[in-house]
């Protein structure tokens, strides 16, 4: 019988200890409870507020100038920049409310991960503050290079300011990660080998390219001494006086109604005959 009286006594101090245990917990969920409740009035609120004021400030209008609306756009998001931003600001409080009622209830290993969120949130919003900024600098560039090239009658402009353009946004791209805690040097380094080979690439592919133009170019330079305007000269089997003279070509009249163009280097890989000189 004493036996049984001390398992009961147990049992009743058990649940004792349980309620007291419970009893001192209840408040501070609840006053969790009401922090959070009020938070998220009051977060909805504030971020309500702030849409509505950048909204009445033209906002929207500046962030369509700058191209920030068409930044979203491609990134598949239907909301206006100032509701975006609205947006912004209520998960920010609301993480700030979730802090307060972890700290509340004593989930302190909640609050201090949540407190590094907040704390690296600044670095994510200044990169991606850069990246909008530099792409809407990158593409006035390209503009301003297309419009240039366009009014000096350059027909490749707009491949130069397409390829300055990527250029640019690669170089924003890369200092917006860093800017964010990204570490890009791996990234930087492939890139730059990158870079480095397609451009050996293209300069050697042009080299091939053009290598008929410059030979025709120096033969053109050193032919100028031995032929001259007015010459009655056969080159080739091909007959008549010399009329005009480039850098990559000789025209020749053969005839009243007929002129004959011959590349330079012509003039170094074949005899030339003077029939008659200039006069």
């Amino acid at each position: 019988m004493n036996e049984d009286t001390g398992y009961a006594y147990l049992f009743l101090e058990s649940l004792e200890g349980m309620a007291r245990t419970v009893l001192s917990v209840v408040p501070r969920v609840l006053a969790a409870l009401v922090i959070l409740a009020l938070g998220w009035l009051i977060a909805r609120l504030i971020s309500r507020g702030v849409a509505r004021l950048l909204q009445a400030a033209g906002f929207d209008r500046v962030a369509g100038r700058v191209g920030a609306t068409q930044l979203l756009n491609r990134a598949n998001v239907q909301l206006r920049p100032s509701t975006l931003l609205g947006r912004f600001i209520y998960y920010v409080l609301l993480l700030v409310v979730i802090i307060t009622a972890a700290d509340t209830v004593g989930w302190t290993a909640v609050s201090t991960e949540i407190s590094k969120l907040l704390g690296y949130l600044p670095r994510l919003l200044s990169a991606l503050v850069f990246f909008v900024v530099g792409s809407y600098i990158a593409s006035f560039i390209r503009d301003l290079l297309r419009g240039a090239a366009g009014s000096l009658g350059i027909s490749a402009g707009r491949i130069i300011s397409s390829v300055v353009y990527y250029l640019l946004m690669l170089i924003i791209t890369l200092t917006a990660l860093e800017q964010g805690g990204v570490d890009t040097s791996i990234i930087t380094s492939n890139l730059l080998v990158i870079v480095g080979s397609v451009t050996l690439a293209g300069a050697i592919a042009y080299g091939l390219a053009s290598r008929d133009v410059l030979t025709n170019i120096l033969a053109g330079f050193f032919t100028r001494r031995a032929v001259r305007v007015g010459q009655l000269i056969e080159v080739d089997g091909q007959r008549g006086r010399v009329i005009s003279m480039s850098g990559l070509s000789v025209t020749l009249q053969v005839s009243p109604t007929e002129r004959l163009i011959l590349p330079s280097q012509l003039l170094i890989t074949h005899p030339i005959r003077v029939i008659e000189d200039a006069d």
